[in-house]
């Protein structure tokens, strides 16, 4: 490994935010001719988190996406992770997201590898690999894998769990990963996103090794004089999140189901319901599933359509829609955003 590659990935780990800033809060500086650029008409339909295993009412949270999908007829479909456990229960709630007339694709989540390995995972999902790219209706789509754990030497795929025991050192892009994905960048001339479970923004349970994977992405466009990487979409964090930085624009997507507790909070849910979901008292689940459709005109114009919702159960001392966490709400919504890509 290279000593400025092991630099950053060390300073991620001891979270060194100045020196993580430094590196990552330049200006824009292409010779940017993207505002003459005509953009194709795109849709596409997004869901975070959904926690097929751990939501009780999961089947019919799928189930109304689904039915808002055949009104919207996207081009294709997104999972941003941790949306199954890879187990034979689970074959029929996989199968129903695929179901519809658009292609649907899989973002590999943390909690996809809690019983399985990566291998299995994306088996299971009907995943080409961990990281893959694909094109559609004029565009360019990069399926990320920020599921390594790095020891200080080398990097340790996800595997039954594994990550738990190691803190602070999960979330990471391998070197392999990000050497694939700067070769992958040059071979496209199609304005790209890219989709990842973990942030490549936020600074609590984001990737860790993220200004290094920020300068491959602003390297790339500084390289071909347009902005050819245009945004990235992310989960994970169960929160509603928007950024724009050095010309690139960073969405964090809500989870469909609910906001975690580290703080176990009984007595919300009745005795049936903890039965089958032990860990039901650390989650504040929403009254309706939370999800977008994402569309883009021909004049560059992206537009984000989500959801608000409620509380399903307030429980004393959680977060309510007054609380914020990286300047947004903590908050049952996914928000309506309207951005110019030119």
């Amino acid at each position: 490994m290279n000593t400025r590659r092991k630099f950053l990935h060390t300073v991620g780990v001891v979270g060194t935010a100045g020196v993580m800033s430094s590196l990552t809060s330049g200006q824009f500086k292409a010779a940017d001719n993207s505002t003459s650029r005509i953009y194709k008409p795109i849709k596409f339909g997004v869901i975070a988190d959904l926690h097929c295993d751990l939501t009780p009412d999961a089947d019919a949270r799928l189930e109304s996406f689904m039915k808002k999908v055949e009104e919207e007829k996207p081009d294709f479909l997104i999972s941003l992770g941790d949306f199954a456990f890879a187990i034979p229960a689970n074959d029929q709630f996989v199968k129903r997201f695929a179901s519809s007339k658009a292609p649907a694709y899989h973002v590999l989540g943390n909690h996809e590898m809690d019983r399985v390995d990566k291998k299995d995972a994306t088996a299971f999902l009907g995943m080409p690999s961990p990281y893959y790219s694909f094109d559609r209706g004029g565009y360019h789509f990069v399926v990320m894998d920020p599921n390594y754990i790095y020891d200080g030497e080398k990097f340790i795929d996800y595997e039954k769990g594994n990550y738990f025991q190691f803190g602070g050192r999960v979330s990471y892009m391998s070197d392999a990963h990000c050497d694939w994905l700067e070769d992958d960048l040059r071979r496209t001339e199609l304005p790209t996103f890219l989709f990842s479970h973990q942030s490549l923004l936020h600074n609590n349970g984001g990737i860790p090794n993220r200004a290094y994977i920020q300068r491959i992405l602003e390297r790339e466009n500084e390289r071909c004089g347009f902005r050819k990487v245009l945004g990235c979409f992310n989960g994970h964090h169960h929160q509603d999140f928007y950024r724009a930085m050095s010309g690139i624009h960073y969405f964090s997507i809500n989870s469909v189901s609910y906001l975690w507790h580290d703080e176990k909070m009984p007595g919300r849910y009745s005795d049936e319901l903890n039965k089958k979901h032990p860990i039901l008292d650390n989650m504040a689940l929403y009254k309706d599933p939370l999800f977008c459709f994402v569309s883009i005109d021909s004049s560059g114009r992206l537009s984000l359509r989500g959801i608000r919702s409620e509380w399903s159960v307030t429980p004393p001392a959680s977060p309510t829609s007054k609380s914020v966490s990286f300047g947004n709400e903590i908050a049952p919504v996914i928000s309506d955003r309207e951005v110019m890509l030119a």
